[in-house]
Protein backbone atom coordinates (compact mmCIF):
# COMPACT_ATOMS: atom_id res chain seq x y z
CA UNK A 1 0.00 0.00 0.00
CA UNK A 2 2.81 2.43 0.87
CA UNK A 3 4.29 2.02 -2.60
CA UNK A 4 1.00 3.15 -4.16
CA UNK A 5 1.08 6.29 -2.02
CA UNK A 6 4.52 7.15 -3.40
CA UNK A 7 3.40 6.50 -6.98
CA UNK A 8 0.30 8.68 -6.53
CA UNK A 9 2.29 11.52 -4.95
CA UNK A 10 4.91 11.33 -7.70
CA UNK A 11 2.21 11.66 -10.34
CA UNK A 12 0.81 14.72 -8.61
CA UNK A 13 4.23 16.36 -8.60
CA UNK A 14 5.04 15.58 -12.23
CA UNK A 15 1.70 16.54 -13.78
CA UNK A 16 1.17 20.24 -14.39
CA UNK A 17 -2.57 20.06 -13.71
CA UNK A 18 -2.10 18.46 -10.28
CA UNK A 19 -0.57 19.90 -7.15
CA UNK A 20 1.20 17.83 -4.60
CA UNK A 21 4.33 16.96 -2.74
CA UNK A 22 5.89 13.85 -1.31
CA UNK A 23 4.42 13.29 2.14
CA UNK A 24 6.32 12.02 5.15
CA UNK A 25 5.05 8.51 4.30
CA UNK A 26 6.42 8.81 0.77
CA UNK A 27 9.67 10.27 2.08
CA UNK A 28 10.05 7.31 4.45
CA UNK A 29 9.71 4.91 1.52
CA UNK A 30 12.45 6.78 -0.34
CA UNK A 31 14.66 6.68 2.75
CA UNK A 32 14.23 2.91 2.94
CA UNK A 33 15.12 2.70 -0.77
CA UNK A 34 18.10 5.03 -0.17
CA UNK A 35 16.93 7.46 -2.87
CA UNK A 36 16.80 11.22 -2.36
CA UNK A 37 13.49 12.86 -3.25
CA UNK A 38 15.25 15.05 -5.86
CA UNK A 39 16.73 11.96 -7.55
CA UNK A 40 13.36 10.19 -7.40
CA UNK A 41 11.65 13.04 -9.24
CA UNK A 42 14.47 13.25 -11.80
CA UNK A 43 14.47 9.49 -12.42
CA UNK A 44 10.69 9.25 -12.75
CA UNK A 45 10.26 12.35 -14.90
CA UNK A 46 13.33 11.91 -17.15
CA UNK A 47 13.76 8.13 -17.23
CA UNK A 48 13.84 7.90 -21.03
CA UNK A 49 16.47 10.64 -21.25
CA UNK A 50 18.65 9.11 -18.53
CA UNK A 51 18.56 5.46 -19.56
CA UNK A 52 18.62 3.89 -23.02
CA UNK A 53 19.61 0.35 -22.10
CA UNK A 54 19.91 -1.86 -19.04
CA UNK A 55 19.31 -0.14 -15.72
CA UNK A 56 20.86 -0.98 -12.37
CA UNK A 57 23.70 -0.21 -10.04
CA UNK A 58 27.20 0.07 -11.44
CA UNK A 59 27.98 -3.37 -10.00
CA UNK A 60 24.87 -4.89 -11.61
CA UNK A 61 25.71 -3.36 -14.99
CA UNK A 62 29.26 -4.69 -14.71
CA UNK A 63 27.96 -8.21 -13.99
CA UNK A 64 25.46 -7.94 -16.83
CA UNK A 65 28.19 -6.85 -19.24
CA UNK A 66 30.45 -9.71 -18.14
CA UNK A 67 27.57 -12.13 -18.66
CA UNK A 68 27.21 -10.86 -22.23
CA UNK A 69 30.98 -10.92 -22.77
CA UNK A 70 31.20 -7.15 -23.13
CA UNK A 71 33.86 -4.98 -21.56
CA UNK A 72 32.16 -1.60 -21.75
CA UNK A 73 29.58 -0.61 -19.18
CA UNK A 74 27.15 1.56 -21.03
CA UNK A 75 25.75 4.45 -19.04
CA UNK A 76 28.11 3.89 -16.11
CA UNK A 77 28.52 7.66 -15.77
CA UNK A 78 24.79 8.11 -15.19
CA UNK A 79 24.80 5.42 -12.49
CA UNK A 80 27.77 7.07 -10.80
CA UNK A 81 26.00 10.46 -10.90
CA UNK A 82 22.89 9.06 -9.27
CA UNK A 83 24.93 7.18 -6.65
CA UNK A 84 26.98 10.22 -5.62
CA UNK A 85 24.05 12.63 -5.48
CA UNK A 86 22.12 10.73 -2.79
Amino acid sequence: MAWLILVDETGRIIRDDKRGAISSNGANILIRLNISSDNWIKITSEFGKLFHGPVGTLQELTSYGEHLGKRRRHFAKCCQYLETSR
